[in-house]
């Protein structure tokens, strides 16, 4: 890891994630991640159509249960290998776009290669004509929330630790959300087959294999969720404690580099929050957020004085 980086100055990095280069690779992640929700909402609607349709379906004519059972067997195959594979893809171009964003913001050198490589030529098909008008419409001026009269480190770390605190709770909404929605609908489907009195062979043909795929990813999406979430966590604490022991051990840019690095990594792996629930949450999210930036760097200069 390169050990000559020098953190800016605070003043250097608001003035940089206002810059209108900079602030079009963050207009450009939006796009990116944006497609890449197009098909996570195409898993999502579909397993959902698939696991209500079936049950719903067959109690009006049993004859429906092996054609739709056919349907959620070839629906979850493509979910697994194609539209999957499509959105983690997604993901991590959008991932490797915002670490350009903070890496020229912080005045970090490159930590290590990314894949899929963003080419220049992708950069430029990302830019949008009227992006000067985009920036406010999406609110992407003062990204993070920077303090002017801390030192550089102590800015970034901030920043830092707002970005991963900010996730997590995105995060656990939809996990939440998704594992609730699909219980919910699995005790309902269980609800039509037993007041329908299937045959065990029709029930497991509708109710059955069109739940139990997606029921199963979703938990697994949950624990995964979690264990982010608990990685976030601690990553917040991490930089917290070092904020607050700043004044007897200085934060050493080897630190911020690596909280960079373990943040890329968070981002790329971690599902994608639906942009209905990121708009909802956005406002309390980012106020809740500044509250607490504000609120460590207040602490900080207290005890620097």
């Amino acid at each position: 890891m390169p050990s000559n980086y020098q953190p800016p100055a605070a003043t250097e990095i608001l003035a940089a994630q206002n810059s209108d280069a900079n602030l079009s690779l963050l207009l450009a992640q939006r796009k990116v991640y944006s497609s890449a929700k197009i098909w996570s909402n195409v898993r999502y609607i579909g397993v959902f159509v698939v696991a209500v349709s079936a049950p719903v379906l067959t109690a009006f004519d049993e004859r429906m249960a092996v054609p739709l059972a056919t349907v959620a067997s070839i629906w979850y195959v493509f979910n697994i290998a194609l539209f999957k594979y499509l959105e983690r893809r997604g993901a991590a171009r959008g991932a490797i776009i915002q670490e350009e964003f903070d890496m020229k913001i912080f005045g970090m050198p490159m930590i290590a290669a990314r894949e899929p490589r963003i080419l220049p030529e992708d950069m430029v098909a990302l830019k949008m004509p009227s992006r000067r008008a985009m920036y406010s419409i999406e609110k992407l001026r003062n990204w993070y929330p920077i303090k002017t009269d801390s030192p550089g480190r102590v800015a970034i770390a901030i920043a830092q630790r707002a970005n991963a605190a900010y996730t997590r709770r995105l995060l656990l909404w939809y996990a939440y959300i998704w594992l609730v929605v699909l219980i919910a609908w699995s005790l309902v489907a269980v609800g039509i087959g037993l007041f329908r009195d299937f045959s065990l062979a029709t029930f497991l043909l509708a109710v059955v294999m069109p739940i139990l795929p997606p029921l199963v990813d979703a938990w697994e999406e949950f624990t995964v969720v979690k264990l982010a979430s608990r990685e976030r966590e601690a990553l917040a604490n991490e930089i917290h404690d070092a904020i607050s022991s700043d004044a007897v051990n200085e934060i050493l840019p080897e630190q911020l580099l690596a909280w960079q690095s373990q943040l890329f990594s968070l981002r790329r792996d971690a599902p994608l929050v639906p942009d209905w629930l990121y708009k909802l949450l956005r406002k309390r999210n980012e106020r809740e957020m500044l509250a607490a930036a504000n609120d460590m760097s207040t602490k900080f200069n207290g005890a620097k004085g």
